[in-house]
């Protein structure tokens, strides 16, 4: 189902990046059917360590690092990356939400491009665990790389 993303400009490339970066996951269903918010900006400290948190996708801020594309145009070339990290209590949760998210990000390539997101890319990293609250946690992180020419 089509999402309404905005155009990234010299103005809001960064914060538009992560709109529509949040956009397009809040799409995935919770595994969980708890019908309230799993998708965060931040870590929920309210409920941090608890049960009842899991599964949950935290989506950081965007990170931009920008290059001149010639000394006299205009625009610069900006390379963002925009890391995400699926939590969950079981392995296999950690492993299908990891997959799902990669395959709904590469399935906007296209709608990403159309509103200035160029050059999408994804990449993930090996999965970490931790223990909090008593309970074994497993976090893997996807990192969405994309360039804008604002």
């Amino acid at each position: 189902m089509p999402v309404a993303l905005g155009t990234v400009s010299s103005s809001n490339f960064i914060n538009q990046t992560w709109n529509n970066v949040y956009t397009v996951v809040n799409t995935i269903s919770d595994p969980s059917n708890r019908g309230e918010q799993w998708i965060y900006a931040a870590f929920p400290q309210e409920r941090k360590g608890t049960g009842d948190v899991y599964p949950l996708i935290i989506i950081d801020s965007a990170n931009s690092e920008g290059n001149n594309i010639t000394f006299s145009h205009a625009k610069r070339l900006y390379e963002i990356t925009v890391p995400i990290s699926v939590y969950a209590t079981r392995m296999d949760t950690t492993d299908g939400l990891s997959s799902t998210l990669a395959a709904t990000l590469n399935a906007y390539r296209a709608t990403f491009d159309a509103y200035g997101m160029y050059n999408f890319n994804i990449q993930d990293t090996p999965t970490a665990h931790a223990i909090m609250a008593g309970q074994v946690v497993h976090e893997k992180r996807i990192t969405m790389t994309c360039e804008e020419y604002v």
